[in-house]
């Protein structure tokens, strides 16, 4: 009677989370049946002993280990979703009052406001871990669920007397390396989802930047670090769990470990430019010369640094190119994401702007309303100034503005300097200087010209020879431009 009464509560506990299309949902489903059969064929085997004289109980024990493993399985999965919830730390709920005092009222409101919770959750940087860990959950059960039945049967078989030699070493060792594996599996998941969530914190933004190319903010030096580390453990735990393995099988390990040293050892003469690459590696790494996320210029290559193997270094160009730079060639490493940047801008005025105005400008009209706006004066480490002429050309005179700030911060104040200048010049009437050249032309010889008669064909050539001049002279000028500004570009 009892069982009839409780059968749609513990239906519901046993089914709770499964697909309804599921074998183990639809047994859920209908667990009363199997728990009535089982009652009677107790109560029939113990009648029947009672009649006969037997007091073994061995029928007794064997039907029980069917409701035994449901009850142990049951146990198990409460264990791990207690584990993986604590390991996960991530299930945001809501805190209003409201929802507080919804909650306590009735669990459907709860169930009901989850979605908006799921959502907040999904938006933290350290859901990477949780979804590593709810990717475990599947596996681990099952295997939980094999153990168990094997450990039940043989179990049930030890009961009825019944002795398998082969069959208790094989299960032994089957059971070894079932448990190194499980834990094997169990510690990589929770220190791969650790690393992870520790990952995604350390890294920088990956969202695009138009100007990139010219350094940003790189990433921090635990988050480069985590990156090998998580690697190494991987590697740990795989040969820890083989090794352990084949003992179980009875292989002897040490010759293995004796060769595999004596293999590595070979590599190591055999391989001098990977020993190189990884030697140089380590040494890089222990002076931080780069993190994953710097931007870096070396090896005539230049972009952010996007992995970090055991050999060699990947570099992502702002325009999509990949460099693979092994550690053995990196010479000189320019790392332009560490600690400030320098911005020094040029523009160009005529040689009548007053200096001294432009300077007042510069500090008044520029540096004050940047230092003003709350999200850019935060990012200057000090004042914007003016330089004053820095070089005179032909054309103009060469003012220079600088400014320190962090790195990747020096773009948006670039663009609000460059805009505060050009309105403030507008309004002050001062102009900027074109690039100019100067062409001196001799005068036409006009006594030819009026000497030839009316209707004669050399005053035509003559205007034809002035033509080509002016046209060598604007291209004598444009070639100068050229010349001019190509020595001014850094060589690469």
């Amino acid at each position: 009677w009892m069982i009839l009464q409780k059968r749609k509560a513990a239906a519901a506990a046993f089914s709770r989370g499964l697909p309804e299309s599921s074998l183990h949902y639809r047994a859920a489903q209908k667990w009363h049946h199997f728990a009535i059969l089982a009652v009677v064929l107790l109560l029939f085997f113990s009648t029947v002993n009672q009649i006969l004289g037997f007091a073994s109980g061995k029928e007794t024990l064997t039907l029980l280990m069917v409701p035994l493993f449901f009850l142990l399985d049951w146990i198990l999965c409460l264990i791990l979703e207690a584990a993986f919830g604590t390991l996960g730390e991530n299930k945001i709920r809501p805190v209003s009052a409201e929802a507080s005092v919804a909650e306590s009222e009735d669990d459907d409101v709860v169930e009901a406001a989850q979605p908006a919770a799921t959502e907040i959750s999904e938006a933290k940087p350290a859901q990477g871990g949780r979804l590593e860990l709810d990717r475990m959950k599947g596996p681990l059960r099952t295997a939980l669920r094999l153990a168990l039945v094997a450990l039940l049967f043989f179990w049930t078989l030890d009961i009825w007397g019944i002795s398998l030699p082969i069959g208790e070493t094989v299960v032994r060792a089957v059971l070894e390396i079932l448990v190194v594996v499980l834990v094997c599996y169990v510690a990589w998941g929770i220190i791969n989802a650790a690393i992870l969530r520790r990952m995604q914190r350390e890294m920088p933004d990956a969202e695009a930047d138009d100007e990139k190319e010219e350094g940003s903010a790189g990433g921090s030096r635990i988050g480069t670090l985590l990156h090998l580390l998580r690697k190494f453990m991987l590697v740990v735990i795989l040969v820890m769990a083989v090794l352990i393995i084949l003992s179980a099988l009875g292989v002897n390990i040490g010759p293995l470990i004796a060769g595999a040293g004596v293999f590595g050892l070979a590599i190591g003469f055999g391989a001098q430019t990977l020993v190189k690459d990884i030697i140089s590696g380590v040494f890089f790494l222990m002076d931080d010369a780069f993190r994953v996320g710097d931007y870096v210029e070396c090896s005539g290559a230049k972009g952010s640094v996007e992995h970090i193997s055991l050999r060699s270094l990947r570099l992502r160009n702002p325009r999509g190119q990949v460099y693979f730079i092994p550690f053995g060639d990196l010479k000189l490493v320019t790392n332009l994401s560490r600690d400030y940047v320098i911005m020094k801008l040029d523009f160009r005025v005529r040689y009548d702007a007053d200096v001294e105005k432009i300077r007042k400008i510069i500090k008044k009209k520029v540096y004050q309303p940047i230092m003003e706006d709350p999200e850019l004066g935060p990012k200057l480490l000090e004042d914007i100034k003016s330089q004053g002429v820095r070089e005179m050309d032909d054309s103009a005179m060469i003012m220079r503005v600088k400014y320190k700030t962090k790195p990747g911060d020096q773009f948006a104040i670039r663009k609000e300097v460059y805009r505060l200048i050009q309105e403030a010049f507008k309004e002050e009437g001062i102009e900027f200087a074109h690039r100019n050249v100067t062409v001196y032309m001799p005068p036409d010889t006009g006594s030819e010209a009026t000497e030839q008669p009316a209707g004669g064909g050399q005053q035509g050539d003559t205007k034809a020879d002035s033509n080509i001049r002016r046209q060598a002279s604007a291209a004598a000028a444009l070639a100068a431009i050229q010349a001019e500004e190509a020595a001014k570009e850094p060589k690469k």
